[in-house]
């Protein structure tokens, strides 16, 4: 069982993550409005396309866990849809990135059979840490394919590109210790366990050689494959709908500046902003803004596509969450699990 967090150590928490809200706001208010005097719209209706693209976008950011999780893991749909639209909402309203252990916990407590806590966190990490080799790499491409700079491109086009490979340098060694861990021998898990235990308690060493076990076929079959093209695809339409409220915004951007666009958002998300990820996401979108929208459209259309890109990933992540513990309810109805007994459900296969 997961203990709660200590009061005093929660208002820390949440004192800090306000505290880095407030700073990284001020930073991006000295460039871009943090809300628009006037709404700049001349394209609702792309608009409206990109908010019709959320469906999909969460759909698919849901969905291609599966190929992270064990082969033969009997996770129903209900339950894969519905952990992954609840988290999202839970992911933007705790501070400090915390919301990324709701749905590794919510997997491991539905009582799948071969699906527990080191199973739900494997799948998760090595996705996340795939998600920040690809945000790295579409930074650096759409880098290569822009042909609009603003007047200070020169100035911070090197301090993004320094942010990105520290970035991508943290995300690799992170991967690189995930697959040594996978690729470890089991026969050599004795081994190694009379160096780990001593320093991480018989518990947490316990803990990482099941965590081993759970990666091994991330690295080593072809469902590693599957989640690299899903994700691909997740942020194929991540870029296409923030390329939308672009241009629905009057930013006449394309696919290389949104690109870079999407990967500075998303890398300055990791950053200890607020909840619901206030600071962080407006910090990264004024950076990436000025990079290729001069200073006039910052104040009108620049101010704009922040905040409808900031409402539309909020709201949208808030409509969501409500289907989603529908699902969650609908299989735990279908697939009881006994308290009692703390072992799995009956195993049932995704349908």
């Amino acid at each position: 069982m997961v203990g709660t967090t200590p009061p005093r150590r929660r208002a820390v928490l949440w004192g800090a993550s306000c505290v880095g809200a407030v700073v990284l706001l001020w930073l991006a208010s000295r460039r871009v409005p943090l809300w628009p005097d006037v709404l700049h719209l001349p394209r609702p209706d792309l608009l409206v396309l990109a908010v019709l693209l959320h469906v999909p976008y969460s759909l698919t950011r849901a969905t291609r866990l599966r190929w992270a999780l064990p082969p033969g893991v009997p996770v129903s749909r209900d339950l894969l849809l519905g952990s992954g639209l609840v988290s999202f909402l839970v992911i933007l309203l705790l501070p400090l990135r915390l919301g990324e252990l709701s749905r590794p916990l919510i997997l491991a407590r539905a009582g799948v059979a071969g699906l527990g806590l080191p199973e739900a966190i494997a799948a998760i990490a090595s996705e996340r840490l795939l998600d920040g080799l690809l945000v790295v790499g579409m930074l650096f491409l759409g880098l290569g394919l822009s042909t609009a700079f603003s007047p200070e491109f020169a100035a911070l086009v090197g301090s993004v590109e320094r942010f990105g490979l520290a970035s991508g340098a943290v995300f690799a060694g992170l991967l690189l210790a995930l697959g040594v861990l996978a690729f470890t021998p089991p026969r050599h898990h004795d081994r190694l366990g009379g160096l780990v235990r001593p320093l991480l308690g018989a518990r947490l060493g316990e803990f990482v050689f099941h965590l081993a076990a759970a990666l091994r076929p991330i690295f080593t079959s072809a469902r590693g494959l599957a989640l690299v093209l899903a994700s691909i695809l997740y942020w194929a339409i991540t870029l296409l709908q923030l390329w939308l409220v672009l241009r629905a915004c009057g930013l006449d951007l394309g696919p290389g500046e949104a690109a870079v666009i999407v990967a500075v958002v998303g890398l300055s998300i990791q950053l200890p902003g607020g909840p619901a990820q206030v600071g962080s996401f407006q910090f990264g979108a004024a950076l990436a803004l000025q990079l290729f929208v001069g200073p006039a459209d910052l104040l009108g259309p620049g101010a704009s596509f922040g905040a409808l890109m900031y409402l539309l990933g909020l709201v949208g992540a808030a409509a969501l969450a409500l289907p989603g513990l529908v699902l969650l309810g609908r299989d735990r109805r279908r697939n009881p699990v006994d308290p009692s007994s703390g072992g799995p459900s009956e195993a049932r296969p995704i349908a």
